[in-house]
């Protein structure tokens, strides 16, 4: 705790009679809060706690923007409309946080489990967030009130890894440890395919967008795209040394596009054309130490983060850097541009969430 001036009261206390406030941090499991306290002992009911911001206490794993027409908490925004620059993060102690950034972060969605299991991975549509485990289970929460809406248990054994749903929703894709792809129907969650060529984690999972082709990544160093009709590979890319442990499709071009970044233990970056056989372009030492994440912004600015601590941007045609900053105290282990890309995300085994608000102009 630390004691504060009227001079650093928010603006729902700037008016009492209290000279003298502490600042008090909760840090049990799941809390993370910060509060305003008086300093003495007042009349029950004359003086509550003032909620100031709140945060995950442990490593935070996942960040991840939802879609515009999504909505957080049952009384976000004018009669519940959409939340602005609506927010997913996920931590390495099994809580699950929605967050609004405007006019400045307000967790407006709770959720998450006390069993121990860690979640993996995160895909978030206007309705509901889904989760992968450690435990190998697929969990579903409800936005608006984190309620646990439903479980797939035993979607992989030793874990789910990587999570994705189609454009049209009506089916989502997950990846597991031991390199299986499985398709399933949103609606019935039914299994409809299961496609194994990976040797290793799958690191993540996209469909394109004819809801036809899928893309999956692994820590084996290859990219494959799968032909879904057929249950088949279309195509295959490699990474020439070092596992994946991010991949970006840039959808700059329209839905269809083809184009994409790797990152990973190399430290360099990798440019994809899946129409193509080899690399686009390789930017060698991109970071200092291993590359963790990746996210690509609408305007062709790629984002990274590494165990460096360090947050990078750069031009997606050119291969340019751009900024870069000290950001974490520890790995940085995710990055998220906003639907705008004028704001970019990053969470790390510091238990930060870092907001950025990019000059899209310069």
């Amino acid at each position: 705790c630390g004691r504060t001036t009227r001079d650093y009261y928010p603006d729902c206390l700037r008016n009492t009679r209290y000279e003298t406030l502490t600042l008090c941090f909760t840090h049990r499991k799941a809390e993370g809060g910060k509060y305003l306290c008086p300093s003495r002992q007042f009349p029950k009911g004359t003086a509550q706690p003032v909620l100031l911001e709140e945060s995950h206490v442990a490593p935070v794993k996942m960040v991840k923007f939802a879609p515009g027409e999504a909505s957080f908490g049952l009384n976000n925004g004018p009669v519940g409309g959409p939340t602005i620059d609506g927010l997913v993060t996920a931590s390495a102690d099994g809580q699950i946080r929605g967050w609004t950034l405007d006019p400045r972060p307000i967790c407006l969605m709770r959720a998450g489990l006390r069993t121990g299991a860690v979640p993996l991975c995160v895909a978030v549509t206007s309705l509901t967030t889904m989760t992968g485990w450690d435990d190998g289970h697929v969990r579903c929460h409800d936005n608006k009130t984190g309620e646990l809406m439903w479980t797939l248990p035993d979607a992989h054994v030793g874990g789910v890894t990587a999570i994705g749903v189609a454009v049209g929703g009506h089916f989502f894709v997950t990846g597991g440890v031991k390199g299986e792809v499985r398709v399933w129907d949103s609606r019935s969650r039914r299994l409809i395919s299961t496609l194994k060529e990976h040797c290793a984690a799958v690191i993540g999972v996209e469909a394109l967008g004819d809801d036809v082709h899928i893309v999956s990544a692994s820590r084996d160093r290859s990219i494959i795209t799968w032909d879904l009709i057929r249950e088949r590979r279309v195509a295959q890319h490699k990474q020439r040394v070092g596992s994946i442990n991010a991949f970006e499709l840039s959808r700059a071009d329209g839905p269809n596009s083809t184009r994409m970044v790797s990152v990973g233990q190399d430290r360099s970056l990798s440019f994809w054309d899946l129409m193509q056989d080899k690399a686009l372009q390789v930017v060698p030492g991109a970071h200092a130490q291993e590359c963790t994440c990746a996210s690509l912004s609408p305007h062709g600015v790629l984002a990274t983060g590494s165990k460096d601590q360090s947050v990078k941007l750069w031009d997606f045609e050119t291969g340019k850097l751009l900024a870069a900053e000290h950001a974490h105290c520890e790995s940085v282990r995710a990055v998220a541009f906003s639907l705008d890309g004028k704001t970019l995300v990053s969470g790390g085994d510091d238990g930060i969430v870092m907001v950025w608000r990019v000059d899209i102009a310069n």
